[in-house]
């Protein structure tokens, strides 16, 4: 443990060396995130390559910013700060998909049957998951947020304070956190 530290205090010091030693540590774990992550969306070869980025360019800021004093090792501050990325990515993903699909007149030219198919499975166990946990009021909020509505957005629409939202959608990310840690 105390080794893996002074790796991580070199890295993190801007030795190449050791962050490269830390990421052939970890290559299995980010390769493995990788490849979840972009299968829950559908992505391509090509694609799973730019989540493998992401998940190693989250994994050198979690090398940036661990704090060893805390009660947190770094491999699960690692994988949480990959997770957090990875998920964004996914949104993001999404997001533009559904933008290309509303760009086009015909939905069904820009579509692969098995990415629609994997899309709507994915979107079904999200909201099978934020029925079990999340509130009424969650769930609503949850609805637009995954839309890729900003919390101003769903504030306006539904006549609540952006902070309501914003604390609505912090809730819902941890709760949906702890749930999906627990089914992986």
């Amino acid at each position: 443990m105390e080794e893996l530290m002074r790796i991580v205090e070199k890295a993190r010091n801007g030795d190449s060396f050791a962050f490269a030693t830390l990421l052939s540590k970890y290559d299995a774990l980010l390769k493995s995130m990788a490849k979840k992550y972009s299968d829950m969306c559908g992505a391509s070869e090509e694609q799973y390559d730019d989540f493998l980025q992401e998940s190693k360019m989250a994994f050198y800021n979690s090398v940036l910013t661990y704090n060893a004093s805390c009660e947190v090792t770094f491999g699960a501050y690692a994988k949480v700060c990959v997770r957090n990325r990875l998920v964004s990515c996914v949104r993001t993903f999404n997001s533009q998909k559904r933008q290309k699909r509303s760009d086009s007149k015909d939905n069904y030219d820009l579509e692969n049957p098995q990415e629609t198919l994997l899309a709507r499975e994915l979107e079904k166990k999200l909201f099978s998951l934020a029925q079990d946990c999340l509130s009424a009021y969650e769930r609503k909020i949850f609805t637009f947020y995954i839309r890729g509505e900003r919390a101003k957005e769903i504030s306006q629409k539904i006549g609540k304070s952006e902070r309501s939202v914003n604390n609505a959608i912090y809730r819902i990310k941890v709760k949906l956190k702890q749930v999906t840690e627990n089914d992986t």
